[in-house]
């Protein structure tokens, strides 16, 4: 052990000899309860899980009954009994769930207190005087609940003023401690405040991102002159990876305006668990010494690891935070050191519970010369107070971090303090509960450390999802902006027809016009009639004589190339959808992530159901169950996922050894021709795919009534579902099989809002998935199912956020909204809100732009679950608010309807979301999240009733109803012998 670790060694075990020298210290409060639940839940991971989540729930409870079923349905063991931790302290002689849920909420409220100040400022002041006389400072940041509309977003940005206002005027009254209101320089600001920038703009986005930005500033410009104005410190906090980079821009452009460039009592924060943590401390420091002004960075570990990790593995992104412990904590002091030889430039505050990191920052300041009076500690209030009070006395700035704010929103705080108090890697918990020894807690965290990979290691034969980009990358978002700028220059996009590998040009010719600008054309089709939809069925029946036979693996690999070239191409794809449908940025990168995704999931499935699968296995005789392909497939496709969807069925026939006559919508015809364009590059031999682009009544109909289709799929609405499937059931002159239909139809997507759910999930949950795409998806919720206790809170919020996103052209990256997709769909919806207006409640209707196909957001309350409102399909931004009592009339308006494709529930009751896993009749049912954006193996996607027939598509049967099962069996018995393999 070098020197300076052998020093910190002995600073930590002076620290930690200081705290066992207090009576009885504990990690955990002295509250007998609290102490003893924490101490089952490290004990017990299913339990502490089931903990956090009834702490969670807890506070939306309105009754003891409500309490009492919650308790049970989390915690009973065998014969419905509850752990005895519950008992501990509550003095009550039975474990009956009603006896104890008034106990239990009132000492869960306590917990809540142990680690928020007050739910209000006024109640806050006393326990942060309190804290002064203490020798302890504070920063104060104000809880609330996720902000989703302009409204929340200004109640917020009011509470900050009125909390600085309250403070500032307040601590004129205050006696200076030195020890927490000097520094080495001089005075410091008595009051300390935390803000959140997400809290004050709930429309950003990425896409967007100097319009962002500036919105954001705008917001925080206020409160920063206040603070500068009343002489406190204003700290910026930082929050979920997402918003990291634009954190950091935001926070360093606005002080470095005229009006704030001179003053040094502002602060950010930085997350050392970040792998990028330490070149944003150095980008910091630069920047601080151009500046010419120090400011603070609070230094902290970081507090979202499990949602960071859990976000980056969905996404498959590279994952932002160390996922070793000790990565971080070594992090955090080389982030510590830096800062400590640059405090004349920028100003560090440490915040941590770790003795060891503690006692490190303490030494290389000393090494540095630098004064214990510059140095400062954060911690949490409400833990850690061993600490913090030796801390205290050996005479450093001690700042607790003082949560304000009501118990509801307050309880997700809560419970990541919680998670902290009981993580397996936790310090406190090693220290205090698992009684590691000294030498284990004091350990150089960067002694034999082995460096983790940022990239998640691919497992073989496992498929991945195509992961979609992340436009807080600059980078993405300049290509973006070019991919547009040069689609555009290249309209009109010229789109034949393209049969046995040959473009035909007719002379019918069909402007596509861009739903967002409706004077400009995006495609000039030239529309195929019955005579090249003839020769396109000609060509596919020639083709799959050899077709079929292709080894799988060729077939297979086809597909794969096919996908490896709209990766390299996604822009333009992106791009083309924007101009073509009316598709804004993110949504129309979903859509071409999926469709690589049909392509790898296709390919990769073929190859396993390829194999002969051997079946009966008696001796003598060998049976295999094999697939054969069953000829011509007509694919008929829709314009709302114009990539997706048709290379799902184009590349699944394909792949099975089909052939294929594809007819795109009218309305997406040019992303159709790029599709047709990259299966040609891939190298699909010519008559295996025909691009067939015309009107639906004349060669749709033609393809569907032809003797040689022996599949159809198609996806669209209901009459033409039902009228393609009554013309595949006619047999014509000449055909030899039975016509398959695979067919995707429409439905009348609920969601149903429990009185336990979170409404801050529930709420954005509803809005993308009502108004997504202007809700032109077969998955779009446009039934809001709530039940009567929260209703009206429901609605509130969810109207307040409809009236805050922004409906503009789908090139613009701040679009929530962009149009919907053809003048025939304008005037049909708009004609049914009006129709509606006449008997429901109208809650809302959004202002649109002109120019374009633009309809409005649109929400109606109390709607009746019989109204036409609620039976018929829309497919546009249109939601109607059910009312019910409870859930059993919540689930039989949910299954009143004829169609049955996606539904979802928010709720935090585990018997009901069972019950509703059983009851609810849905394709693709979602729990407390939004019901649209399946992903392929991970949501296979497709219902029943009347939303369709046939397998899910991206699911492991979807392939095989593009081929017919043989079995061949074979007699291996000769003259009384066999093989061996076969006896």
């Amino acid at each position: 052990m070098n020197d300076i670790q052998a020093q910190i060694v002995a600073r930590g075990e002076e620290i930690l000899k200081r705290m066992e020298s207090q009576s009885k210290a504990s990690i955990f409060s002295k509250d007998f309860w609290y102490g003893s639940i924490m101490e089952w839940s490290m004990k017990n991971e299913k339990f502490k899980t089931n903990m956090f989540r009834f702490v969670d729930v807890l506070p939306s409870l309105n009754s003891g009954d409500e309490v009492a079923r919650h308790l049970k349905e989390y915690f009973s063991e065998d014969g419905g009994a509850l752990p005895p931790v519950f008992n501990v302290g509550l003095g009550l002689g039975s474990l009956a769930p009603g006896l104890m849920a008034g106990a239990i909420r009132k000492n869960v409220t306590a917990m809540a207190k142990m680690f928020i100040t007050g739910e209000s400022p006024d109640e806050a002041l006393p326990v942060l005087k309190k804290a002064r006389k203490n020798k302890m400072t504070f920063t104060v940041d104000i809880l609330g609940e996720a902000t989703l509309s302009e409204k929340e977003a200004q109640d917020y940005s009011g509470k900050c003023m009125e909390l600085i206002n309250w403070l500032a005027k307040d601590s004129e009254k205050w006696d200076e401690v030195p020890q927490i209101d000097r520094d080495h320089e001089g005075a410091l600001p008595k009051v300390n405040v935390s803000v959140k920038m997400t809290a004050l703009y709930s429309q950003i986005k990425d896409l967007a991102w100097d319009e962002t930005k500036k919105a954001l500033k705008d917001r925080l410009r206020p409160i920063f002159r206040a603070g500068m104005e009343k002489g406190l410190f204003v700290n910026l906090d930082m929050e979920q990876y997402s918003v990291k980079h634009l954190t950091l821009e935001v926070f360093t452009e606005l002080i470095n305006e005229p009006e704030f460039k001179n003053y040094k009592f502002f602060g950010i924060v930085i997350q050392a668990y970040l792998r990028d943590s330490f070149e944003d401390v150095k980008s910091l420091t630069d920047f601080a010494q151009k500046r010419g002004t120090p400011f603070w960075i609070r230094l902290v570990k970081g507090a979202y690891w499990d949602y960071e990790t859990i976000e980056a593995e969905q996404r498959g992104w590279p994952v932002p935070v160390y996922t070793n412990k000790a990565e971080s904590d070594a992090n955090y002091e080389v982030c510590a050191k830096y800062l400590l030889e640059n405090i004349k430039t920028i100003r560090p505050a440490f915040a941590s519970h770790n003795v060891r990191t503690l006692a490190a920052c303490m030494i290389y300041a000393e090494k540095l010369n630098i004064p214990k009076e510059a140095l400062e500690f954060q911690m949490l209030y409400g833990m850690a107070e061993p600490i913090k009070k030796t801390i205290v006395d050996m005479g450093y700035r001690m700042r607790e971090y003082a949560p304000v704010g009501e118990l509801i929103p307050g309880m997700a705080y809560l419970v990541r303090r919680l998670l902290e108090n009981t993580s397996n890697e936790s310090w406190l918990r090693g220290k205090f509960a698992d009684g590691k020894t000294t030498a284990e807690l004091l350990k150089d965290p960067a002694q034999g450390l082995v460096p983790t990979s940022p990239i998640i290691p691919k497992k073989a034969n496992k498929f991945y999802n195509e992961p979609l980009l992340d436009f807080a990358v600059k980078a993405d978002r300049e290509k973006m902006i070019k991919a547009i700028a040069d689609v555009k220059a290249s309209l009109p996009i010229q789109v034949p027809s393209l049969i046995n590998g040959k473009e035909i040009r007719t002379n019918n010719i069909f402007d596509r016009v861009n739903p967002s600008e409706t004077t400009q054309i995006v495609a000039k089709v030239a529309m195929a009639s019955t005579q090249e939809a003839e020769q396109a069925m000609q060509a596919a029946q020639t083709a799959f004589a050899t077709w079929k036979n292709v080894p799988t693996e060729q077939r297979a690999a086809l597909v794969d190339k096919l996908a490896d070239i709209m990766s390299r191409d996604r822009f333009k794809l992106i791009a083309t959808q924007v101009l073509e449908v009316g598709k804004p940025w993110a949504e129309a990168d979903g859509d071409i992530g999926e469709a690589i995704d049909f392509c790898r999931y296709y390919a990769k499935h073929m190859r396993e159901i390829a194999k002969p699968l051997r079946v009966g296995g008696v001796p003598g005789e060998n049976s295999q169950y094999i697939y054969r392909a069953r000829g011509v497939t007509a694919v008929i496709a829709p314009w709302n996922f114009p990539l997706a969807i048709l290379a799902g069925m184009v590349t699944a026939a394909a792949v099975t050894g089909n052939t294929v006559v594809m007819k795109p919508a009218e309305q997406s015809m040019a992303v159709a021709w790029g599709l047709m364009k990259m299966i040609q590059e891939a190298g699909f031999p010519q008559g295996v795919i025909n691009f067939l682009p015309g009107y639906g009544e004349e060669v749709g109909e033609y393809i569907v009534n032809h003797k040689f289709t022996t599949t159809i799929a198609f996806t669209g609405s209901k009459a033409v579902g039902l009228h393609i499937m009554n013309r595949a059931s006619q047999v014509q002159p000449g055909q030899q099989h039975v016509k398959r239909c695979i067919i995707e139809m429409g439905g009348k997507n609920a969601l149903i809002i429990d009185n336990d759910a979170d409404l801050d999930e529930a709420v954005d949950g509803v809005l993308y998935s009502a108004f997504g795409f202007s809700g032109q998806k077969c998955s779009a919720a446009s039934r809001v199912i709530v039940l009567d206790e929260v209703y009206d809170r429901f609605v509130d919020r969810l109207v307040e956020s409809a009236k805050s996103i922004d409906i503009l052209p789908a090139e613009n990256p701040k679009a929530y909204m962009g149009p919907v997709v053809d003048k025939e769909a304008y005037d049909r919806i708009l004609n049914t809100i009006a129709d509606a207006e006449k008997t429901n409640k109208l809650l809302f209707k959004a202002s649109v732009p002109g120019g374009g196909y633009f309809i409005p957001a649109t929400i109606f309350g109390e709607v009746e679950g019989n109204a036409k409102l609620a039976q018929q399909e829309i497919f546009g931004p249109v939601v109607a608010v059910i009312r019910a009592k409870n859930m059993d009339q919540a689930l039989e308006i949910a299954n009143s309807t004829e169609y049955a494709l996606t539904g979802g529930l928010f709720s935090r009751s585990p018997a009901t979301i069972e019950r509703v896993k059983n009851e609810f009749e849905v394709g693709n049912l979602y729990i407390n999240r939004g019901i649209t954006g399946a992903m392929v193996d991970r949501h296979p996607f497709g219902g029943f009733k009347m939303s369709g027939i046939g397998s899910k598509t991206g699911g492991p049967d979807y392939l095989k109803q593009y081929m017919e099962p043989q079995a061949v069996t074979e007699n291996t018995l000769r003259r009384g012998f066999a093989p061996a393999e076969e006896i």
